[in-house]
């Protein structure tokens, strides 16, 4: 049996790509990181957007989402931060309301909330507001993460206290039903 000139080239170059296939498609994935050293579930590298997956992809968060991620931790350190074995827990919570503040910030105003005004220097000020707002819950929050950290657990209950009436205040301000 006589093998052609070019089936041999032809049967060599499909061996050799299926050889070299996976080395380039290694090239093009990014690093593995090493088993058990990532913060995602089981150990692995967490997905783009954060621990818990968020959004990624340079998509924007929705300013509901974010708000109501706040409400939902404000509501579970309630019950857990004056019990010192929880410490870690809660600052995972602050962490993470920590980030949806962050996130809410970087939102447009929806223009529900903008209609109400004249002009341009009216929306422009109840932006202003808005943001100058999440500010200031962000600095609370920051220190409530500085008061769980010490163990001032009285502080931190004082703290809520001052989040949940910034958040009212604010929601009267805008107009949001809870």
């Amino acid at each position: 049996m006589k093998i052609s000139r070019t089936t041999a080239l032809i049967g060599l170059s499909l061996a050799l790509t299926a050889a070299l296939a996976p080395i380039a498609i290694a090239q093009d994935a990014p690093p593995a990181a090493p088993a058990g050293t990532g913060s995602g579930k089981g150990g692995q590298a967490p997905r783009e957007g954060g621990e818990r997956g968020g959004r990624g992809g340079g998509q924007q968060v929705s300013l509901e989402g974010s708000m109501k991620g706040m409400n939902r931790g404000l509501k579970a350190l309630k019950g857990a931060i004056s019990d010192a074995s929880k410490k870690n827990e809660c600052l995972k919570i602050v962490s993470e309301m920590q980030r949806n503040c962050a996130a809410a910030k970087a939102t447009a105003v929806p223009a529900e909330y903008l209609k109400s005004a004249a002009d341009d220097a009216a929306k422009a000020k109840i932006e202003d507001e808005f943001r100058s707002d999440l500010r200031k819950n962000l600095r609370l929050l920051l220190d409530l993460e500085d008061a769980i950290v010490a163990g001032k657990t009285d502080d931190a209950n004082a703290l809520i206290v001052k989040i949940e009436a910034l958040r009212e205040h604010a929601h009267e301000e805008m107009g949001v039903k809870d």
